[in-house]
């Protein structure tokens, strides 16, 4: 291997890595290339790989992760002195209720009571609040075709975020008057750090702050269901 790809290699193994959700994998770039932009401002070099929900959680314990690219709030708390929310929230997500319209479900989260309610594997804070409401949580992989099990009956709603509720009602594009959809309320997200690189969240609180203003972010901003911090 010549001195240049020796540099390249050890280089690389110097990147902090980054757990990247693979439900995202077509909003992989959307995503990458701002938080590149945030560590590289910060004075860091990053990669992302992209994983299960699960497994990241697995890698973020064992230490084998330095972080974690969004997870809603209050999931830090769960690792304890594991993992560090970087003081920013990056932006709001739409969490939404997905019914056929044939169903007597009113929208309402009230309304969730007793009935069996599906979710994506991974979406914590769905996964914590449904039981608090009375629903019967149905856990399902993110390559799961959420109109085929609705269509079966297998769950009477499908709780997700608003980003990919949309791509989910592209799958009712023949057929649009026969989904619904109903805002759930909205959640905060907030970028994920191992504990062992505390002494990087104040260059990164900065580096975010700023490319949350000087436009890096208005790509992922733009995303249906995301709403920016601060916005109403």
């Amino acid at each position: 291997m010549s001195y240049q790809g020796r540099a390249q290699e050890s280089s690389a193994d110097e990147c902090l890595r980054l757990g990247a959700d693979e439900s995202l994998a077509n909003l992989f770039a959307l995503f990458d290339q701002p938080l590149k932009s945030v560590y590289r401002r910060a004075g860091l070099c990053v990669r992302s790989v992209s994983l299960s929900s699960k497994r990241i959680e697995q890698m973020l314990a064992a230490g084998t992760l330095d972080g974690d690219w969004i997870r809603v709030e209050g999931y830090a708390e769960r690792f304890g002195q594991d993992l560090i929310a970087l003081p920013v929230p990056l932006f709001q997500l739409e969490a939404a209720l997905l019914s056929l319209s044939n169903s007597d479900f009113d929208g309402t989260p009230e309304d969730l009571n007793g009935r069996r309610v599906g979710y994506q594997a991974g979406f914590r804070w769905v996964e914590a609040n449904l039981p608090l409401l009375g629903a019967i949580p149905v856990e399902i992989p993110s390559a799961m075709p959420v109109r085929d099990l609705l269509e079966r009956n297998r769950f009477e709603v499908f709780a997700t975020d608003g980003v990919r509720a949309r791509f989910i009602r592209f799958s009712f594009a023949d057929n649009p008057d026969s989904l619904r959809m109903h805002t759930w309320k909205h959640i905060s997200f907030y970028h994920m750090l191992h504990s062992r690189h505390a002494d990087k969240v104040d260059a990164l609180k900065q580096a975010f702050l700023v490319a949350m203003e000087d436009g890096t972010f208005n790509p992922i901003f733009s995303l249906p269901g995301i709403v920016r911090t601060g916005q109403k």
